[in-house]
């Protein structure tokens, strides 16, 4: 099974063990290319829409995987159980449903071993949240896929420092600035800052513009340095 580069830098994350359940699973990739790769015995594949599942359903009994893969109906963790796996991928989601979903299964959530996320946007607010929602994140990854830079994490339950939006957007583990794509996604964070510097009159009467003008440049300096 191939999967997309985001997909590919997702799977990688994964620990090998004995079951996932996959959360907003569409087509049902990701867990068919870590069954065929034995990484995982099984898995179940939820969707809120009976249409991905459908889809799903094809692909699986294609690879002939029926007995290991289970389909399942329902947002975010409210298909699972707890302890009936060890860990969870959820992907292709926005970063503030991500936190939604923990939030609404917060003691289901706890009680799994690991959890592999990759937001589509607020990534910096879901690891604010997690720093401070006993989460520890363990290791951050980047994805280039055509022009799009995808982050993803590995993360467990636990404590860790509170993380500032910034550090958050920067990236929290040390290994992830020696990654080959961590200087792209640098330039691109300095990038937004000279949007909204380059959209804010040097000289501008409105307190809060001036405010967040002076905080992106004290923001770029600081970017700049990580090059």
């Amino acid at each position: 099974m191939k999967l997309t580069e985001r997909l590919r830098r997702a799977a990688d994350l994964v620990p090998r063990c004995h079951a996932i359940a996959d959360i907003g699973t569409d087509h049902a990739y990701l867990p068919l290319a870590l069954l065929e790769e034995g990484r995982i015995e099984k898995a179940i594949a939820c969707d809120i829409h009976k249409g991905p599942l459908e889809r799903a359903a094809l692909h699986i009994k294609d690879r002939d995987k029926e007995k290991e893969v289970e389909l399942r109906l329902g947002g975010g963790l409210a298909p699972i159980r707890t302890g009936e796996v060890e860990g969870v991928v959820i992907a292709g989601m926005g970063g503030l449903m991500m936190m939604d979903i923990l939030e609404a299964d917060f003691d289901k959530a706890q009680a799994l071993q690991w959890l592999v996320l990759q937001p589509q946007n607020h990534t910096a607010e879901l690891k604010r949240y997690l720093s401070t929602h006993h989460f520890i994140i363990e290791k951050e990854e980047l994805a280039l896929e055509g022009h799009n830079l995808y982050e993803m994490m590995l993360v467990s339950p636990g404590r860790m420092d509170p993380v500032s939006l910034l550090e958050g957007e920067i990236g929290v583990t040390s290994a992830y600035r020696k990654h080959p794509l961590f200087p792209e996604h640098i330039r691109r964070l300095i990038r937004k800052r000279d949007f909204l510097i380059h959209g804010v009159a040097e000289d501008t009467d409105n307190e809060r513009n001036r405010q967040k003008r002076e905080a992106a440049l004290e923001e770029k300096k600081r970017l700049e340095a990580l090059l």
